[in-house]
């Protein structure tokens, strides 16, 4: 759970940080190849995510086709479009600010998260599974 809070908000700071630098014209995208511009990201330290693809999800070893080599090796090009991919309206000063607030709580969900102990969340769960139980559960009639 942590992991996955973690990747969540880096991603949303990342893409942030991507529209922010695009404002500010400190990076350029169009009329580029996307290779040079995969180049550009890693000099800014953006980290790649790669795609898991449905039949990894179900545990398959190997994927049935596969893309470009360039694209399935590590931090390939691929590995960047969760930024590459973004909307063009997604340029605004509005977005990022969505972004930022989105990794903020991200952030705070994780902290919250990572003071919590195991036992902690174990009894949560239970209590959550109970409650959900005893309302799903027809009431018996008490015999006499």
């Amino acid at each position: 759970m942590a992991n996955e809070l973690q990747n969540a908000f880096e991603k949303l700071t990342n893409q942030a940080r991507f529209i922010q630098l695009i404002v500010d014209k400190q990076l350029v995208v169009s009329n580029r190849k996307k290779a040079d511009i995969v180049v550009d990201l890693r000099k800014h330290k953006f980290r790649p995510f790669p795609k898991v693809s449905n039949a990894k999800r179900a545990g398959e070893i190997e994927d049935a086709a596969e893309d470009d080599e360039q694209d399935n090796e590590v931090g390939g090009d691929a590995d960047y479009d969760y930024l590459l991919g973004m909307a063009i309206w997604s340029l605004t000063k509005e977005k990022i600010e969505k972004l930022r607030v989105q990794a903020s709580d991200k952030e705070k969900e994780l902290l919250v998260l990572l003071e919590r102990t195991p036992k902690d969340m174990w009894n949560s769960d239970l209590d959550q599974f109970i409650k959900a139980w005893e309302v799903r559960q027809p009431r018996l009639k008490k015999c006499d």
